[in-house]
């Protein structure tokens, strides 16, 4: 970690509130869902979704059984509906008969869990430290020099060796809202406090 990523943390900590969250936590099962439910949609249309699919199936024995159409039909404001379908009624299954795994090798062999997937519930619901590599999160730390790719897993990696792991999680938490925020496809560099010290200001 060089000294202007330790005062770009610096910032970006002391700016943002103490507590951020994106996905409400209402339990394990329904936050794990949830994050697979945002891939490629908005928060907002992987809530809807999770919240229609809860409402009729109310935990993974319910989902495990339910019939993978009515699943399709259910989370389809979600999009990507078919596939999604079919790895949340697998998943349902084995947590179901085995319970929800509680590392990251365990968490991505469960079908469509992926890296960023298994960063998300290790970090909210486990606070086991995790880099989370999401589009925002992404966008917002190749401009701030903490990786050079656009690939999330290579980025997430990179962060995890430049970042001592008692500051992966505020940092992942921190440097996505910052993405939201400022560090929009076309950022607002002007409003942004980190505007002095990032190498890519458009200042």
């Amino acid at each position: 970690m060089t000294e202007r990523d330790r005062k770009i943390f610096s910032i970006l900590d002391g700016y943002y509130p103490e507590r951020i969250s994106f996905l409400p936590v209402e339990s394990p099962f329904r936050f794990l869902v949830t994050v697979m439910l945002s891939a490629s949609t908005t928060d907002r249309q992987a809530e809807a979704a999770a919240a229609s699919l809860f409402s009729v199936y109310p935990d993974e024995k319910a989902v495990a059984d339910a019939p993978v159409e009515e699943i399709e039909r259910l989370i389809r404001k979600a999009g990507l509906s078919k596939s999604k379908s079919k790895n949340i009624k697998s998943t349902a299954g084995i947590i179901a008969s085995s319970g929800i795994p509680d590392t990251m090798e365990g968490l991505t062999a469960l079908p469509g869990v992926g890296e960023k997937t298994a960063s998300c519930y290790l970090w909210e619901v486990l606070s086991v430290p995790a880099v989370i590599a999401d589009t925002h999160f992404v966008r917002t730390a190749r401009r701030l020099g903490f990786t050079d790719t656009d690939d999330r897993n290579r980025a997430a990696a990179e962060i995890r060796e430049r970042f001592p792991e008692d500051m992966w999680g505020r940092l992942s938490m921190t440097v996505n809202i910052h993405g939201r925020k400022f560090c929009h496809p076309k950022p607002d560099c002007r409003e942004c406090p980190l505007s002095s010290i990032c190498p890519s200001s458009e200042v």
